[in-house]
């Protein structure tokens, strides 16, 4: 369609369809459904560890008494749930004499302008789901960049993470030995009770590309086919080329290529990678209610959104998200380092 030059009111210019800049929503550790959902009835949460030692029952002189044995170990823990909330509004100056996206004639109303702010605001709840399930994995606290609340979930359960330097700059390391170290930590402290079904590897790009270009790795696949060719084609996941991130099995261990970035940031930090146990109900995120007095004491939900008319001059988009990701047994992540 022909319309009015930008430049030269007596000039024509063809109108084209609109360019869309939408940044990456990246959800890759949220992809692999480690976290589990649990909604809380309260703002903070309280619960109680059990620790169940293990007894070897010895023999005695026939007629001896036994000793009398001791009960479990209890310790309570809590913290509270950050609360956090995003809110805009849409304003008559929104919409006058303001031309649709994409248009060429017809005026913006207030749906469209409502419909792009209400994605801009889940986007924002997305991305932030999945800064604080990466803070939690490499850092084990709990995502509150104000500081109003801060929870270390190593210091809470009195855990230090091992850390494996991979050496991968090294042509003769053993990489398999190292994976190995990972998952014989993860095994170790998973915690009483906790068997883990497979492990995955988030690792950050300069970390992943040092391992699949290894000697040792690269070695493994020279002389026979599979069905993952590093050697010859892009490892990708779920076999697509064309996919955002690589990943392949090696060791026993899934290794993604985590290229998730916010702001410019990289999710995994630059020269890491972090292994991480799976099959356990260690990895949860509570959601609490929220702050209206119709929902007080109810099952708190992942985000909530509340939108009113305030009168003729303004429209109110209120959202809220309080919830908080926790690691039960912080000894299921162990981190891989490169110091070559």
């Amino acid at each position: 369609m022909l319309v009015r030059s930008l430049n030269n009111a007596f000039q024509l210019q063809d109108w084209t369809e609109e360019l869309n800049v939408i940044p990456n929503t990246f959800t890759t550790i949220g992809d692999f459904g480690i976290f589990n959902d649990e909604p809380v009835a309260s703002s903070s949460v309280v619960f109680e560890e059990t620790t169940k030692d293990s007894v070897l029952i010895v023999d005695r002189v026939r007629g001896d008494r036994s000793n009398q044995g001791k009960d479990y170990a209890r310790k309570l823990h809590s913290f509270v749930i950050p609360h956090f909330n995003e809110s805009d509004a849409i304003y008559p100056k929104d919409l006058a004499n303001v031309r649709a996206y994409g248009a060429q004639t017809e005026a913006d109303v207030l749906a469209n302008v409502r419909t792009r702010k209400m994605e801009r605001i889940r986007r924002a709840w997305d991305e932030t789901h999945e800064v604080a399930r990466a803070q939690i994995i490499t850092a084990g606290t709990v995502y509150a960049p104000n500081g109003t609340v801060t929870q270390d979930w190593s210091a809470e359960f009195g855990h230090t993470r091992t850390s494996v330097d991979f050496l991968l700059g090294t042509g003769t390391t053993e990489v398999l030995d190292k994976i190995e170290q990972c998952i014989a930590s993860i095994q170790d402290n998973a915690g009483n009770g906790q068997f883990i079904t497979g492990v995955v590897a988030f690792c950050s790009p300069t970390w992943f590309a040092k391992l699949i270009s290894h000697p040792t790795v690269k070695a493994a696949y020279q002389y026979y086919s599979s069905t993952q060719e590093p050697l010859r084609n892009r490892l990708a996941a779920n076999g697509s080329a064309a996919a955002v991130r690589r990943e392949f099995f090696y060791g026993g261990v899934q290794f993604v290529e985590c290229r998730d970035r916010h702001a410019g940031t990289q999710m995994i930090p630059a020269g890491k990678a972090y292994f991480v146990g799976q099959g356990t109900d260690a990895f949860k995120t509570y959601f609490a209610p929220p702050e209206r007095f119709n929902m007080i004491n109810t099952l708190g939900e992942r985000i909530y959104y509340f939108e009113k008319q305030v009168d003729d001059t303004k429209y109110e988009i209120d959202t809220e998200s309080n919830f908080a990701c926790a690691l039960m047994r912080p000894g299921l992540v162990a981190e891989a380092t490169s110091s070559n």
